[in-house]
């Protein structure tokens, strides 16, 4: 079993139980990095990349953004369906849309389901589906190297795949101007937040 259905099963197998932990990280309002990539659009149609169960993509959809939301797990998509969402089942790797279809584009802990060596033709991808002096946020987790890790509770295991800030900002200058970095501690998780603007 690849990398790919690897992590998408195990999204699949525990969608419910991993909802409701990334629900204890919310209070959406009070995080900065929701407000300032709204500011930094300049327009309303953005894309959630890796949408989970689509939390992100109701703040969004409710503060009167057009959001379209793909995830590479048909349960995570259901339970987004269930929120009124523009929702469907999508691969980052395979990215169905038109050039300059999105004003934002929004990645959280989703590009880090994708190994280093396969990042820049996804990166490539989103620099063309974005239009012109469009915005991208990536958030990853901090750290080197790549890796399954198992979900002990639920006998499952993802692809990981942590970063150091300047190879964040090293994979993606050849696209994206760099706006601001900023890191976000979580219980023992270091996370790495970038705003990019394309070039």
């Amino acid at each position: 079993m690849d990398y790919k259905t690897k992590t998408s099963e195990s999204y699949n197998q525990n969608a419910k139980e991993l909802s409701e932990k990334f629900k204890d990280m919310m209070e959406l309002n009070k995080r900065y990095e929701f407000q300032r990539f709204i500011d930094l659009l300049d327009g309303k149609k953005i894309l959630d990349l890796g949408c989970g169960s689509g939390d992100h993509s109701l703040f969004f959809k409710e503060k009167g953004l057009d959001v379209v939301s793909i995830d590479l797990s048909r349960a995570m998509i259901d339970l987004c369906n269930e929120k009124g969402l523009d929702a469907s089942l999508m691969d980052i790797e395979n990215l169905d849309f038109e050039d300059k279809s999105f004003d934002g584009i929004w990645a959280v802990t989703s590009l880090l389901h994708i190994p280093k060596s396969r990042l820049d033709e996804v990166i490539k991808k989103l620099d063309m589906i974005l239009k012109d002096d469009g915005v991208l946020y990536v958030c990853v987790k901090e750290g080197q190297g790549e890796k399954y890790i198992s979900d002990k509770s639920y006998g499952t295991e993802r692809f990981f795949a942590f970063f150091e800030e300047e190879e964040i900002n090293k994979l993606f200058r050849k696209y994206f101007v760099l706006i601001e970095n900023k890191k976000r501690k979580l219980n023992n998780t270091v996370f790495l937040q970038a705003f990019f603007k394309k070039r």
